[in-house]
């Protein structure tokens, strides 16, 4: 079945996460679809459960980044936990 999840990075404050974690996440077998959203700090997540779960995802790319993600509500934004500089 075709789910989204919205996820909520436990930092985006760099220019390039967004599109790091973007590739991360579209390299999990299932994932079809990834819309990052600076402003919100937020990602949405379309993927077949089938093949991948919520859970492949947040370990792909805390394995490949160091970052946390937590799942949340659709258009949220997250406040707080925000690099003040880039630490890649």
């Amino acid at each position: 079945m075709i789910k989204t999840v919205t996820l909520h990075p436990s930092r985006i404050g760099c220019p390039s996460i967004p599109g790091t974690m973007k590739g991360i996440i579209m390299s999990v077998k299932g994932v079809q679809d990834v819309a990052v959203h600076y402003e919100d700090r937020s990602i949405d997540v379309t993927f077949d459960d089938a093949h991948a779960s919520v859970e492949q995802i947040i370990k792909a790319v805390g394995s490949e980044m160091g970052l946390a993600l937590e799942p949340g509500e659709a258009g949220g934004k997250k406040d707080g936990n925000v690099a003040e500089t880039c630490p890649m």
